[in-house]
Parts: C-alpha cells; structure tokens; sequence
C-alpha cells in the first residue's frame, strides 16, 4: 500500500532564547507540548522581535494580510451625495452581489489573527526563558501594539472638527469619526488576546487538541442562539472564541504540530472547508459575504462559524503553498519587502482610511462625484485610484515615521 506523501513543512524556526533546546524545560512547561528542533541564530539584533529567527512565512502572512485589508477597503468604498446635501457612504458589494464570494479569499484577518497566535507562542516562550511572566509579556506585547495608534488617535477628533467646519452635517462629521476609529476593533480584540494569551498557551500545553475544540463548539452554541431569537449580546462572544480559535491554529504551527500532515491532508482539509462554506452560505443561514454589509447578518461584526471554517481553510491553503512561498521569501528583493512593509503595516492599516477620506472629500470638493460601482468608469478608474491613494499614504506614513523617530515618549 503506497505511503501517503507528506508534506515539506518545517517546525518554524525560532530564535535560541525562545525556550527551545537544552535547558528550556521550563519554557515547554508554560508555553508548549511539544518542542521543534533548537535553530542558531545570530545574536545581537537590537530588537527580539525582528532576529533572523523569525519564520519568514508568518511575517510575510502578517503584511499580505493587512496589505488585503487595505486594498479591499479602497476598492469596495464609495460615496454619494443626497437631494438634501448629506454624504452617503456605500460599497460596493452591495449592489455588485457577484464578487462576494471573493470576500472568501479576501477576508484575511483570520490569518492575521494566526500569525499573532505564532507571534505570541514565541514571545510568550522567549519570555519565561528569560525570567519574566504574564505581566512582562501583556506590556511588551501591548507596547508593540498601541504604539503606532498614539499618533494616529488624537488627529481623529481634528478631522471630524475640519469636516464639520468645512460644511459636513453634525451626524456626517460624528459618523465620519466613528468610521476613522474603526480599524481600531482589531486592536482592541487583540488586546484582549494577549492578555489571556499566557493562559491560553498553558492550556494548549496540556490539551491542545481539547482547546481547539472547545473553542469551535462554543463558536457553534454562540451562532446557534443568535440564530434561534437569543439575547443579540450573546454574539458578541464570538469576538473571543472565533479570534483565539484562530490565533490557536497559530500556535499549533508554532510548535510544529503542523509540521508533518500529510499534503493529502490539507487538500482534503480545504476542500471540507469549501464545501462548508457553501452549504452554510447556500441552503445555511448566512451570507455569502465574509464581511459584512448592510442589511444582512454579518459574518464579521461580530465574526459567525463561517470565519472559524474559513480560517481552517485558509491555514490548510498557506501550509500547501508554504515550499514555494519559503524558496520565494528566500530572495533578498521578496524578503526585503516584506520587511519594509512589515516595518510599517500597523502604520499603514492606521491611516488608510484617513486618506480615503481625503480622497473622496477632494472629488467631492471639486464638483466631481466617484463613479458608480461596477460602472465600466468604475473598472477602468480602479487602477488609477489605487495607485494614486497608495502615493499619498506613502506619504503619510513617510511622516509619521519621522516624527516616531524623534519622540518614542513613554513607550520607548
């Protein structure tokens, strides 16, 4: 009987001081079951989290996926302008209902979400082998985090104040502050991940399979007293159980349980996962969008088992690919990439709807209105407007940098 195939997945490499190798029972005994191989790695990098053992599959996994956020938020955006003057925001899945299932490869914060659970699983292990605890891993994690947002926080209100004073209606110049802080829920969420982080991960240390379940069947209960008329504060549960289920699937490719499933396997892993969605989107309940639009259940606010199931599928996509990507990510100009824009991605996720704003309040500004989505005008301009927003976010962000350069505060 022929053997089934197995994949070239190798136990992520990471950095000697992360609780791996001689000495480090301690750190598997707070953060992991089962230990890869100890790698060298060079020592003296100035900051832990940027050392050549980093697995450079995740950190090119982080910066897609903001990168897709970013780009998905300028294409699907609009704006109208009503008889009484009043601005109204639009997207474009709304009325362009035959590109919402591309929101199934297109909603990538369950791999963003993965990506932190690696992240944590490491940082978490580096942590214990030097000593510290539960405490000094929330304020080195969270330092990482907010930091980008103490520039971006305080100009918000600013601009909600130009708007108004610039003729916007009061409710368009609130609404316009409430959609400028809305990248915001990710941060917050993930506050809340790392906080329980330490927990989790000595959860996962001694029953990992147990947690993972646990989380999936918790997801499902959620889902199923939303669905059947129970309190809508319920579904906000999901906002833990979906996010950690995913930030799990992380730490179990941190510590190498990934490693060795079969690539027959993960097809038949993604083809469930597939087939999942369909039945959930098509006879199921829920929408065929993942993410979320109005007038309909969301998918995504707060996240339902469709992003739990599409998340699985994602990771069993990433793990297929994962040779080719590597040998990709092994060239300095691929790598260098991901490195500069990793560098700046929480900056960039920050400020992309800012510049939208600009965006849509100079064409408004100078008499022109955005064409209508799906619009053959609207097509041919989508080439045009990306590249024209990603110049002056380039920008922005250019300046942000400095200025973080030159004054670090508190957090420094």
């Amino acid at each position: 009987m022929r053997r089934p195939t197995r994949t070239a997945v190798a136990a992520p490499a990471l950095d000697a001081a992360s609780g791996i190798g001689p000495g480090a029972s301690t750190a598997w005994a707070a953060g992991s079951a089962r230990p890869a191989a100890p790698v060298a790695v060079r020592q003296g990098s100035a900051d832990p989290e940027t050392r050549p053992g980093r697995d450079r599959l995740v950190d090119a996994v982080r910066a897609a996926s903001l990168a897709v956020v970013v780009l998905g938020h300028w294409l699907m955006a609009s704006v109208s302008v009503s008889a009484d003057s009043r601005v109204v925001p639009a997207n474009a899945l709304t009325d362009l209902t035959a590109l919402r299932p591309a929101t199934w490869v297109l909603q990538v914060m369950p791999l963003f979400f993965m990506a932190g659970g690696f992240a944590n699983l490491t940082v978490w292990r580096r942590t214990i082998a030097t000593g510290g605890g539960h405490g000094v891993f929330v304020r080195s994690r969270l330092t990482r985090l907010w930091r980008p947002a103490l520039t971006f926080v305080p100009i918000v209100p600013v601009v909600g104040a130009i708007g108004f004073v610039a003729g916007l209606h009061a409710s368009d110049a609130a609404r316009l502050v409430v959609l400028l802080v809305q990248p915001l829920w990710f941060l917050a969420v993930y506050t809340g991940i790392i906080v329980v982080a330490p927990i989790v991960l000595r959860c996962h240390a001694v029953a990992p399979r147990t947690v993972l379940a646990a989380l999936a069947i918790g997801a499902v209960l959620v889902d199923v007293a939303r669905l059947t008329g129970g309190p809508p504060v319920v579904a906000v549960a999901n906002l833990a159980l979906v996010w950690v289920f995913a930030h799990q699937l992380g730490v179990w490719y941190g510590d190498g349980r990934l490693a060795t499933v079969p690539r027959r396997l993960l097809w038949a892993v993604l083809a469930a996962a597939v087939l999942a969605l369909v039945l959930l989107t098509g006879p199921g309940p829920y929408p065929v969008s993942m993410v979320g639009l109005p007038g309909q259940l969301s998918n995504m606010s707060p996240p339902t088992v469709c992003l739990l199931v599409l998340g699985v599928g994602q990771g069993a996509a990433i793990l297929l690919v994962r040779p080719l990507l590597l040998r990709m990510l092994g060239r300095p100009a691929p790598w260098a990439a991901v490195q500069r824009f990793g560098s700046v991605a929480m900056t960039v996720y920050l400020w992309h709807l800012l510049v939208l704003v600009l965006a849509f309040g100079a064409l408004l500004a100078a008499g022109e209105s955005p064409p209508e989505p799906g619009s053959a005008v609207w097509w041919l301009t989508r080439p045009l407007w990306l590249l024209a927003l990603t110049a002056v976010l380039a920008a922005v962000v250019a300046l942000v940098a400095r200025r973080g350069r030159r004054s670090r505060g508190p957090l420094q």
